[in-house]
Order: C-alpha cells, then sequence, then structure tokens
C-alpha cells in the first residue's frame, strides 16, 4: 500500500449502520483481520445476543465485550466493529483510544429501521416492538448515544445510495492523511497544510474533507499540464467526484484580467455557488490566476493549491499571494487569498521541461541567501540549507527523490515560517525578504516580454543583487563568489540573452509591485544567509549591478 496504517481501527455506530460490512471491506482492503466484537461474544458464550441480554441483562453483556476487546487489542494491527452501545462503558472507550482509530458511521433513522426489519428477530433492544415504537426508540436512543459517538475521531454517513467499497475508499484514504505529516503555515484560525508525497491525487477529496471544503469541486489547469500529466488530471477529478475542468491556454502572457473574466464566466454558467472549492492544478502562472478568481468570485471561495512545478512547489503555491500581471508590470493587481491546502506530488515534475526544473532550483538557492541558516532549516537537514545546497547540488540536478523531498520540505517550512510572521507583506524585514532577486529579475522578466521563466529571471536577479551589495559594502568578494558558484553549480543562468537597455531597466524597477510612493526598494544580502532593505541606491550602482550579467553576452 502507498501509505501503509500502522494502527487499528475501531468502527462504531448505531445498529444497522454498515459497521460489519464496512469494517470487513476494509481490513480486506488493508491485508488485516476483521473481527466483529459481537459475534465474539456470541463464540465465547455460545449464546445469541438476543439470549444474552435475556439470560444474563444488558450489564453482562457489556462486560463480555469489554473482554473480548481486551483480547483483540493485544495483537497486530486489525479492524473491529464495536457493537452499537459498546463504548457506553469507559473501559472500552479507553482501549480503543490506546489501540487505535475510532471511526463513526452515521445512518438517518429511516434507514436504520429499514435495515433492521431486513433481519427480523436480530436486535433485542428493539424486540416486540412495531415501526412506529421502533423508530421513536431509534430516534431516542441515537439521541442518547451521540456524545458517546461524537468521540469518533471521524465521522462518515453510511448512505444507502453510494456503494460500500466507496465508502471504505473514503475511510482509508482519510486515515492515511490523518497518519502524514504536512507542514502548517500558521496564521490562527486560517491555518494550513502543505502535503508533500509522490502522488496525492487519490487522496485530494481527502485533505479538503479535512480542512472543512465542500463540493463542489472544479479543477482549473492548462493545457500544458492537461498534455502532459494526462493521468494526473484523470486521477485528481475522479478523487473530486468528477470535478469539472477549466483549461487555460497557458503561459505568462495568459496572465491578466481577460483569462480571469474567462474563468469567472464558465464557472458561473457551471452553476457554482460559494460553497464550491476551486482546485488550482499547475504551476505558477495557474495558481496565481486560480486564486485569484477565487478570492474574488462570489466575494470569495475556499481554493486548493495542486502545483505541478518545482518552483511553484517551493513557492509561489504557499503563502496566499494571487493576481494577473498588468501592461505596465508583474503582478500589479491581485489579493492576499491563502489557500486551504497545498498538495504536492512530486510525480508531477517527471515531466517538466529542464528549463522549468532549472528555475525551481533558482528560487532555493533563494531561500539559502536569505533564511539558510535559520533553526528551522537545521531541523530539517541537519545542517544549513546554503551548504547542504552545495553538496547535494548534483543529486538535485538528478532529480533523486529524497534530495527533492528534502528540498521541497525546507523550502516551503522556510516560507511557512516567513509568511506566518508576516502574511500581508508590511513588517519591515518581515515578508519582504522572500523577495530577494525579484526587483531585478521583474525587470529582465519585463524586459523579455514575460517569455523568460521566473525562476530564471530571479536567478540572474539574485547575481545582480549580490553585485550591488558587494559595490555597496554589504557583502565581500568571497561571498559574493560563493554565492555565484552556488547558482552555477544548480546550472543557473549567467547572463540575460534579451536586448537589454538601461533606461528600460531603471524604469522596471520603479513600477515593480515593492516601489512604495515613487522609492525603489531592493532586497540586498548582507552577509550570506540574510538580506536586508535598501530603499533608493544609486542608479549608477543599480545600472552596473545590471550590467553584470548583461555585458560580454556572446
Amino acid at each position: 500500500m502507498k501509505f501503509p496504517l500502522t494502527r487499528s481501527i475501531f468502527f462504531t455506530g448505531f445498529m444497522a449502520s454498515g459497521k460489519s460490512r464496512i469494517g470487513s471491506l476494509t481490513a480486506t482492503s488493508l491485508g488485516w483481520k476483521f473481527y466483529d466484537t459481537d459475534r465474539l461474544v456470541e463464540e465465547k458464550t455460545g449464546m445469541a445476543i438476543p439470549e444474552i441480554f435475556a439470560a444474563r441483562g444488558e450489564a453482562a453483556f457489556r462486560k463480555l465485550e469489554v473482554e473480548v476487546l481486551r483480547e483483540i487489542c493485544g495483537g497486530a494491527p486489525m479492524v473491529a466493529s464495536l457493537g452499537g452501545g459498546t463504548l457506553l462503558n469507559p473501559e472500552a472507550l479507553e482501549l480503543v483510544r490506546r489501540h487505535g482509530a475510532l471511526v463513526g458511521l452515521q445512518a438517518r433513522p429511516e434507514v436504520i429501521l429499514e435495515r433492521v426489519n431486513r433481519k427480523k428477530d436480530s436486535r433485542p433492544l428493539l424486540a416486540g416492538l412495531d415501526d412506529e415504537a421502533k423508530l421513536a426508540k431509534i430516534r431516542a436512543l441515537l439521541a442518547e448515544r451521540k456524545p458517546v459517538y461524537d468521540l469518533s475521531d471521524l465521522q462518515f454517513e453510511s448512505e444507502e445510495n453510494v456503494p460500500h467499497h466507496v465508502i471504505t475508499r473514503r475511510i482509508i484514504h482519510r486515515l492515511q492523511v490523518e497518519a502524514m505529516d504536512p507542514l502548517w503555515v500558521e496564521l490562527g484560525e486560517r491555518r494550513y497544510p502543505i502535503y508533500i508525497e509522490e502522488d496525492l491525487s487519490d487522496h485530494a477529496d481527502s485533505i479538503a474533507e479535512k480542512m472543512g471544503c465542500t463540493a463542489p469541486y472544479v479543477l482549473v489547469s492548462d493545457q500544458t499540464v492537461k498534455a502532459a500529466q494526462a493521468p494526473l488530471v484523470d486521477r485528481l477529478r475522479h478523487a473530486l467526484k468528477g470535478a469539472p475542468a477549466f483549461y487555460w491556454k497557458g503561459g505568462e502572457t495568459e496572465k491578466n484580467l481577460g483569462s480571469i473574466q474567462k474563468l469567472l464566466t464558465w464557472m458561473l454558467r457551471q452553476g457554482c455557488s460559494r460553497k464550491a472549492t476551486l482546485v488550482a492544478l499547475g504551476g505558477g502562472v495557474v495558481g496565481d490566476m486560480a486564486g485569484f478568481a477565487a478570492s474574488i468570485f462570489l466575494r470569495g471561495i475556499s481554493f486548493i493549491q495542486a502545483p505541478t512545478t518545482l518552483l511553484s512547489m517551493i513557492d509561489s503555491s504557499v503563502g496566499g499571494k494571487t493576481g494577473v500581471n498588468h501592461p505596465l508590470g508583474k503582478n500589479l493587481i491581485g489579493a492576499f487569498h491563502q489557500p486551504r491546502a497545498v498538495i504536492i506530488s512530486l510525480s508531477a515534475l517527471s515531466t517538466l521541461p529542464r528549463g522549468e526544473f532549472l528555475a525551481g532550483l533558482g528560487e532555493a538557492a533563494k531561500y539559502a541567501f536569505i533564511h539558510g541558516r535559520s533553526e528551522t532549516a537545521r531541523s530539517i537537514l541537519g545542517t544549513d540549507l546554503l551548504g547542504w545546497l552545495e553538496a547535494n547540488a548534483g543529486a538535485l540536478l538528478r532529480q533523486e527523490p529524497q534530495a527533492l523531498k528534502s528540498l521541497i520540505r525546507v523550502s516551503c517550512a522556510i516560507k511557512a515560517e516567513v509568511v506566518g510572521d508576516d502574511e500581508r507583506e508590511t513588517a519591515e524585514g518581515g515578508r519582504a525578504i522572500l523577495n530577494y532577486g525579484h526587483t531585478f529579475g521583474h525587470a529582465f522578466e519585463y524586459l523579455a516580454g514575460y517569455q523568460m521563466p521566473h525562476g530564471l529571471a530571479v536567478a540572474l536577479g539574485m547575481r545582480c543583487a549580490a553585485r550591488l551589495a558587494a559595490r555597496l559594502g554589504m557583502l565581500t568578494p568571497a561571498e559574493e563568489a560563493r554565492h555565484d558558484a552556488l547558482l552555477d553549480a544548480l546550472e543557473l543562468p549567467r547572463v540575460f540573452e534579451g536586448p537589454f537597455d538601461d533606461e528600460k531597466a531603471w524604469e522596471a524597477t520603479g513600477r515593480d509591485k515593492k516601489a512604495d510612493t515613487g522609492r525603489r526598494v531592493f532586497i540586498l544580502p548582507q552577509g550570506l544567509g540574510s538580506v536586508t532593505t535598501v530603499v533608493n541606491p544609486p542608479k549608477a550602482e543599480v545600472l552596473e549591478a545590471f550590467h553584470a550579467v548583461t555585458r560580454g553576452r556572446a
């Protein structure tokens, strides 16, 4: 099994809620043993349950339940169906809590009555009653036992119109999600998880439900992802209850208000309400646009990020920045709108073009330069991020899975820490440090007509930022050399290949979204591993920094 479970599963719920059937299917799916505590009691006593109630009373029966429960809890992980009243005994509840997860199954009183009537004389608590009296007794017992059933770790509806195997799949997937160890972006009541695994497409609905998202779901992606990751798209749509899908053409040139209008119109025609959940499957462009659409559709709906590029996995999918470009600059129109969850499937990287992969490594290097000596990085890697990247550059370029997973996790952890401290980029030295290399990088993107991958532009921007810092006395020559050597080791570009114009580049730095009432704001390194804000550095020094990657081209 892709995500093996290690703790037993106990099903609880009212009589005829489906515990035995669904419990048995769950055990079969996991390759575990299945026990029905009612049957174990009957085997232990040689008496049917109605006979035990009649001869010994309910108290004796509850004591027998605990005895058999203790016996089965002593072995390997298993699945057990508990009697409808088992958890009324505090001793039984303590045993369950100690050994596994408690899953509650629910059904409407009318459904329970119909199921009970299929088996005559099998429910002693309803014996001798007509249907009207049975229904009244069922409702009374459900109300009485509700506080106990509410102790379940998870609860599922055992519906007549949903096949048992579908309910079983939902239960197993949700338990697997509960057993995972996501990172968390801490934003108080709006905190959300980042899941990182090889392939989480089948578990998207379980993650969504865990985070309180509701159907209907809509999938938003682009034609590039649709073509390259067709099986992933199909699995994700299936998991999301057959979610309808909308596809942009793809690319930075699509990142505009016109594209947002197309999506919003499509969603309105689909009949989406404020209860809908939008799932963004794609790179940074898709995530930014879909998140922005979610922020303004019917004044805001829930959305989930499912990034498919390395850059979006480690950067743009986390933090809640959404938006589109304007002819005068990049990301100038947008909103802060946090996702409910980020679902990272490493398998999506298998079809990523080399240039796009390197763009992601550029953003990873950024984290090393701005925050790489933090305790967060050390707790995950056992060392600082800068040194780890230098030692693992080869493994990353070969796309070795464990190296990639470690890189994504530490990058997301650093960004989550920064975002948690300064969600809306208002604190001095707060979230703005994530923009290291971006003022220069956005200028390169503008000069290239937005045809240059963002991460590669930022890599060049970091070279310029390091050069500017060195010229301003903030970075030693040895530190600048080490800075650029890491970018070289990650095979990131050294030279801007497009046409370059000093005045246009200088203009672009003033239109960057970090500019403040005419001030040009640059994030520059102050040693390696930390950065600071520099406002309005001399124009001549900025242009000389640009020239570090624009002059001497072949």
